[in-house]
């Protein structure tokens, strides 16, 4: 997909966040930004004028880089990116009238930063005005965000092999604590073996907050203390990836602190791993998320009755929800630069198909917070990288191991 070519647009990425204590957080590019640009220095804007790619950027500053360090500077930008002209942002305002000058169509995003939507703003009205109002009339402005959601929904083979190489390493560290972890850790230490994992084996950053969830704080979704003692006789589900070169994985695996799951987290685990195991069959073009994440409402609701957590029919629980305290979020995302990356999911009221080159991620799971019983307690969850192919699609964490029998065989006494 192309961009409108009678058109301008306008992005910015992103500004460093200076802490109250005059420390710096990480900085992280805007990611429609990187994704045009691959540029990942703070205070830069890109703008797309007939045919031709203007990158601004800040200058050289020997005093500044002293202390954040080096910058590409204007002259080595232009080698190393895929850009056509390089700027001093000092100069952008200046330089963006011309670059408006003759544009029938404007794509920027209004965003936090108010000073610089009104200068851009002004900026448009001026190129307005030397349009003229008649035939033409104002420039119109759209968000160009849902035409670069488009663009980053199929990965090319440069995307795909760096989400191959994140998945691959992620899955091997998984598999890395199923080996390690032991009833006296903290969840906090299981996080490190596998922080210590993704890095010792060529991840670049952890792709999101981690998620290491002991008993019965697996029931709660976005849980991140992850300080909590992990104990024997219980479940400790791990939500966590690393990414490479800002791609990033996205894996949850779900095991016992002990050797063995107890029959009861045996009966939800399996459960829950067959909804994944017979959505994953299901995941080809053509399909919509719609329909698989009605499926896995279905197959969970099937699973809640057979455990006996619910009661009556079929069709009347899926008609009331009922499901919905036990499955609260839906089946997956998108998945790319972003841990729910750019997607369109449908549009103007029609479900858009899924693609080859398409990654989404496969994830059910069922969560007993407030169950009185045997279930009580427990959360499971079990989540893959599921890449669409031309002719159905591929588990890109197939080395992760998924079945009860060999997930014990694999733990730890």
């Amino acid at each position: 997909m192309s961009l409108d070519s009678e058109a301008t647009f306008i992005f910015f990425g992103a500004n460093e966040v200076v802490r109250n204590d005059d420390s710096h957080y990480p900085f992280r590019q805007e990611s429609n930004f990187y994704y045009l640009t691959e540029f990942d220095e703070p205070g830069a804007a890109l703008v797309l004028s007939r045919g031709e790619s203007t990158l601004f950027l800040l200058d050289h500053d020997p005093e500044m880089e002293t202390w954040t360090g080096e910058r590409y500077g204007i002259e080595r930008a232009k080698m190393v990116f895929n850009v056509d002209q390089t700027e001093s942002i000092k100069k952008f305002y200046m330089k963006l009238d011309e670059l408006l000058r003759g544009a029938k169509r404007v794509y920027f995003r209004l965003d936090g930063n108010v000073s610089q939507n009104m200068r851009v703003m002004e900026a448009i009205q001026r190129g307005s005005r030397h349009v003229g109002k008649g035939s033409h009339g104002a420039l119109p402005v759209q968000d160009p965000s849902a035409l670069v959601a488009r663009m980053r929904m199929v990965k090319d083979d440069s995307e795909l092999a760096l989400m191959r190489k994140a998945c691959s390493i992620t899955a091997r560290a998984h598999l890395h604590l199923l080996k390690t972890v032991r009833a006296g850790m903290t969840e906090f230490e299981a996080c490190a073996e596998f922080q210590h994992f993704l890095y010792k084996n060529g991840c670049t950053d952890m792709g999101y907050n981690p998620i290491f969830a002991g008993g019965n704080n697996a029931t709660t979704l976005h849980y991140v203390r992850n300080n909590k003692v992990l104990k024997a006789g219980e479940l400790l589900l791990v939500d966590a990836a690393g990414e490479v070169d800002w791609y990033t994985a996205d894996i949850t695996q779900t095991f016992p602190v002990s050797k063995r799951f107890s029959p009861d987290q045996r009966k939800v685990y399996e459960k829950v791993l067959g909804v994944n195991r017979a959505i994953t069959s299901m995941i080809k073009p053509g399909i919509t998320y719609r329909e698989l994440h009605h499926r896995s409402c279905e197959l969970i609701t099937d699973a809640l009755l057979s455990l006996g957590v619910l009661t009556g029919s079929l069709n009347e629980n899926i008609e009331q929800k009922t499901y919905r305290k036990y499955y609260m979020h839906g089946l997956g995302h998108f998945l790319g630069l972003d841990v729910h990356d750019a997607g369109i999911y449908d549009h103007r009221g029609s479900d858009v198909p899924l693609e080859a080159g398409m990654v989404m991620t496969n994830e059910p799971g069922l969560y007993f917070r407030d169950l009185k019983g045997p279930f009580g307690g427990i959360g499971v969850r079990i989540e893959d990288d599921i890449l669409i192919t031309a002719n159905g699609s591929e588990v890109l964490t197939k080395e992760l191991v998924r079945d009860a029998d060999q997930i014990e065989t694999l733990r730890v006494e």
